[in-house]
């Protein structure tokens, strides 16, 4: 049996070339221990990120004495560090334990000759990383490709810190998990795994396995048990056989685990328990569920689909891929891991792709996720890079992180797919030249990973590569793709409806922060849109400059900056909601649209649709409403538009449809009302209408278009230039709406709305008169609402659920009246 004392709390540390010694916190970090004592500024305000680059050069020194109570019986002693960030030499009362030297494992040492009763020391020397990674860098014989920091490859640290395209660098040392000492008496139960070998006939066929050490040659019995609700589904008594028990179970009728909006996610306890004489020696509990996961890579007429399947069900993943939420690993909570797994559910997602750039994740993100059904697309740490895989001490460290991640992270059915890396497969072909390499971490990502994930874990498919699929890793017709022409490319929005990517599992767009979130890092002269302090608070190369470009070419021109802080969330979602929208139509041809990015580390521009401090961005709004289950699409084709239906529903539903036409000052030009069936989990073609249903009257209005390499004056009709088309869609009573434009914002003629609003208690009641788009509800308490951003139909009530008083609230109406055309 385990039992742990927490060596958490308050540590001394300080510099290792001075003698006075501050108090610090486990876990936690150099960076956020000298804000703590005021040595620092906050990095995140202006431009004060510089005062940690100055930091880099450091060594550290971290310092705790402790007495210890010795229990009356024990085996093994252990101190156990479940996260040192990264080069540290480990002392223990005078002694050397070893050299720390990955941040992404657990490291743990035999003390049990070492400790005492009094006055035990415990210190741990951090080296630079940056002297030491730039150091292996100048004598290897290798010439890495790297992003953001040449050196970051011969690393095994979170490569976020050394500074991305929205992130800054802040390079993290120090003990940013749990430290503790274990005391083990008589045996331990490790490795716990639980998985669904297969459904056949209304019953899962599961197994439970775990590795077994003990201290003494006894009679040792192993106990199974499931349970589900305090009920036992099975129960088992199991040989320890070479130190390894293994348990067969078939359970009738499971309570099978589903992604968010598919199903319900059932979860079962699982319990081992290990008796010598009818005494309990260990006992370990944990839960899991019960859940097949299949990737269908089948050939077609036009490539291979890349389909996750579960429980035989095919999923359409819809979703966005999530980076460590604080440059400062240890400031993020349980509760923080919650609030925003909560938010991706409540915004219709059901899946999150761990990049390889950031973390693996704590265990709260898991079974939040766990219990939310968001499915975990887990990338390996590796992105953006070429990695020393020629060397067997990196091949070492590879498996071993390999190992360490699977039997700590295998037993949660949110996790659906093991991914090698990100970008690193495409950066061969496309970036580097390299074709397909035997090393330069290829080793890693087509020998060692596959092996490891086959041996421990077949419960879920192994990827290679985010992008991955065809001779080109960004193939558009096999695997899934990152779909960059849009944004870092300079590309019209437009050029979306044109892709036909089989899984997008990255796009994006990018907007600025709220505007609290925007006052919390300037003063007032840095606010203006090209201020050194704004520029350096969005870390992509021309970011500033492109979210101008898009502006102007969507919108035209906002009349302050304020203005243009709105306008940048606005565009962002109108964007992603083309995206968006244009691959669910064409589901399951493409089957998942995963948008780069959920979260920010930091307060900044980025392609986050949730800032830093959690405030909601127009893209979460939007996202609640494009990812929704059922989902009315307008597409301009065939001379006119067409209305489709999107369900993710599992079951044929009856939906009652308005499509309704109003021009810019309120007229309602005609109406189309009718009752239509959508097909489960498919796409139906509900309706066409052709221009001159739309808008009888031809008006000519000559407008400027985009040509062959040239701008050319055409005739457009003004009534549809004019006008607006909604449709809204009810099925069993609960409301979907879309709507469609014929031009860009920056070329309509719109009339400002006459918006009312009254507060019933929490909640916030809104009507226009006019077509409203991006109408913005700013409150006094900045309180959580349940929508914004609204596009309105005239006449018709939206109602806002608050999460308390709203106070004071100031309606801003984007597009109608804060534009300067």
């Amino acid at each position: 049996m385990e039992n742990r004392i927490s060596l958490n709390g308050t540590w001394q540390f300080r510099e290792a070339t001075s003698y006075d010694w501050l108090e610090g916190k486990v876990p936690g970090c150099v960076q956020l221990d000298l804000m703590t004592q005021n040595k620092i500024s906050d990095p995140f305000y202006r431009m004060n990120e510089i005062e940690c680059h100055k930091l880099e050069d450091k060594e550290w020194i971290y310092r705790k004495e402790f007495d210890f109570e010795f229990p009356d019986e024990f085996d093994e002693i252990k101190l156990v560090f479940e996260g040192i960030d990264t080069l540290a030499d480990i002392y223990f009362n005078g002694d050397y334990l070893g050299t720390a030297e990955n941040m992404f494992i657990s490291y743990e040492y035999d003390v049990t000759d070492l400790i005492k009763e009094k006055n035990n020391v415990l210190e741990v020397y951090f080296q630079s990383i940056t002297k030491a990674i730039r150091s292996i860098e100048k004598d290897s014989p290798l010439k890495l490709e790297s992003s953001f920091e040449s050196a970051r490859p011969y690393i095994r640290k979170a490569q976020y810190s050394f500074g991305w395209d929205w992130g800054p660098r802040l390079i993290q040392v120090g003990l940013w998990k749990d430290a503790y000492i274990s005391i083990i008496k008589d045996a331990a139960i490790e490795k716990p795994f639980f998985y669904t070998e297969k459904l056949r006939d209304g019953a899962a066929y599961v197994r439970v396995s775990a590795s077994i050490s003990y201290f003494a040659d006894f009679d040792l019995k192993a106990e199974v048990t499931i349970s589900y609700d305090g009920e036992v589904c099975g129960r088992k008594v199991v040989p320890i056989t070479y130190g390894e028990i293994d348990a067969a179970f078939k359970i009738d009728e499971p309570k099978l685990w589903y992604p968010n909006g598919v199903g319900p996610q059932n979860l079962y306890d699982i319990c081992i328990k290990l008796t010598m004489a009818d005494v309990v020696v260990d006992e370990l509990n944990f839960r899991s569920g019960i859940r097949v996961v299949e990737l269908l890579r089948e050939k077609d007429d036009i490539g291979e689909s890349f389909i996750f399947e579960i429980n035989g069900i095919k999923i359409f993943a819809k979703g966005a891929d999530w980076i460590p939420a604080d440059s400062f690993l240890p400031r993020i909570t349980k509760e923080d891991y919650y609030t925003f797994i909560k938010l991706a559910k409540d915004a219709n997602m059901n899946m999150l792709r761990v990049w390889g750039g950031g973390i693996y994740e704590d265990e709260a993100f898991y079974d939040a996720c766990d219990k939310m059904g968001i499915m975990v697309w887990q990338d390996f740490m590796y992105a953006c890079a070429q990695y020393p895989d020629q060397f067997d001490w990196f091949q070492q460290m590879a498996a071993e992180e390999a190992e360490d991640v699977l039997l700590r992270l295998r037993n949660h059915p949110s996790i659906v797919l093991w991914c090698g890396n990100n970008e690193n497969n495409t950066g061969f072909y496309s970036w580097w030249g390299n074709g397909d390499p035997k090393y330069l971490g290829n080793y890693i990502y087509k020998e060692i990973l596959p092996q490891i994930c086959e041996k421990y874990d077949p419960s879920r498919p192994y990827w290679v590569s985010s992008p991955y699929g065809g001779v080109d890793p960004n193939s558009e017709s096999e695997g899934d793709r990152h779909q960059w022409n849009v944004w870092s490319g300079w590309i019209d929005v437009k050029a979306y409806l044109a892709d036909k990517s089989r899984f997008v599992s990255e796009f994006g767009f990018q907007s600025m922060p709220d505007w609290k979130t925007v006052l919390s890092y300037t003063n007032e002269e840095d606010r203006n849109i090209l201020s050194p302090v704004v520029v350096s608070h969005n870390k992509q190369i021309g970011g500033m400059e492109r979210l101008i470009r898009y502006m102007i070419s969507e919108l035209g021109f906002p009349k302050d900056f304020k203005s243009f802080v709105y306008l940048t969330q606005f565009n962002q979602a109108e964007a992603i909601k083309k995206g968006v929208e244009h691959w669910r139509s064409r589901k399951f041809k493409t089957a998942g649209t995963l948008y780069w990015q959920f979260n920010d580390c930091w307060p900044v521009a980025s392609w986050s649709c949730i800032d830093y401090y959690k405030r909601k961005k127009a893209l979460y709004y939007y996202s609640g409403r494009f990812f929704a289950n059922v989902l009315p699409y307008i597409a301009e084709e065939d001379g006119g538009i067409t209305i489709y239906g999107i369900s993710d529903l599992q079951q044929d539903v009856e939906a009652y449809v308005e499509v309704l036409c109003y021009s810019f000052d309120g007229e309602k030009m005609w109406e189309k009302k009718f009752n239509t069936r959508l097909i489960a989990n498919d796409v139906v073609k509900i309706a066409h209408y052709d221009e001159r249903q739309i808008a009888e009257e031809h008006v000519p209005h000559v407008v400027p278009v985009d040509a062959s390499h040239c701008t050319l004056p055409v005739e457009k009709n003004w009534k549809l230039l004019n006008s607006v088309v909604y449709v809204r869609m009810i099925v069993d009573e609960k409301i979907y709406e879309n709507y469609y434009i014929f031009d860009k914002f920056r070329n309509l003629k719109l009339t400002e709305p006459n918006i009312t609003c009254h507060v019933e208690g929490t909640d916030i009641i809104l009507s226009t008169d006019v077509p409203a788009f991006g109408v913005f509800v700013d409150t006094e308490n900045d309180v959580s609402l349940s929508d914004n951003f609204l596009n309105m139909i005239p006449g018709e009530k939206y109602t806002l659920k608050c999460s308390k008083e709203p106070g004071d609230i100031k309606i801003i109406n984007l597009i109608n009246s804060i534009l300067k055309i």
